[in-house]
């Protein structure tokens, strides 16, 4: 009987992470991260749960969820103003998420955007990606310098 209880919790577990205040950044910082900022209340948030969590279940991308009812303070710096608000950590700072909130384009957008890439392991990389990286790791620190700089008037 042991066994089956044992069993049973094992194969109906999550996959979603329940952040809070004290953990979102230690779990989230430097990872490729798809988190929803949700109330217990809220109907579109309640409709969302079963395929968050199905997706949290399928990808190896961490899929966490707040309850802002609870962590307000972090839901405001998140600039959380209605729910659920869908946001994404890509390597590059977190980015708003808005597109289809079904369980396959949630799907389709980790593949695309929140899998381990090259980026994340050289073991993934095209020879040629490899040699673009070697190429930037030899550069001076002037010549980033100049490189960031150039970036940056070309976005003004």
């Amino acid at each position: 009987m042991k066994y089956c209880i044992l069993f049973a919790l094992l194969t109906t577990t999550q996959a979603t992470t329940y952040l809070t205040t004290d953990t979102f950044e230690e779990l989230t910082d430097g990872k490729k991260a798809f988190v929803a900022f949700k109330a217990p209340w809220c109907g579109h948030c309640k409709k969302l749960k079963p395929d968050w969590d199905k997706l949290a279940d399928a990808v190896e991308a961490m899929v966490g969820e707040v309850d802002c009812t609870k962590h307000q303070a972090l839901c405001q710096k998140h600039g959380v103003k209605g729910y659920p608000t869908i946001k994404y950590h890509d390597g590059f700072g977190w980015k708003n998420y808005d597109k289809g909130r079904d369980y396959n384009s949630l799907e389709k957008f980790v593949e695309e955007h929140l899998q381990e890439s090259c980026f994340d392991d050289p073991n993934l990389c095209t020879k040629e990606e490899l040699e673009k990286i070697e190429k930037v790791n030899k550069l001076t620190e002037s010549e980033v310098e100049t490189f960031k700089n150039n970036v940056k008037q070309q976005l003004e």
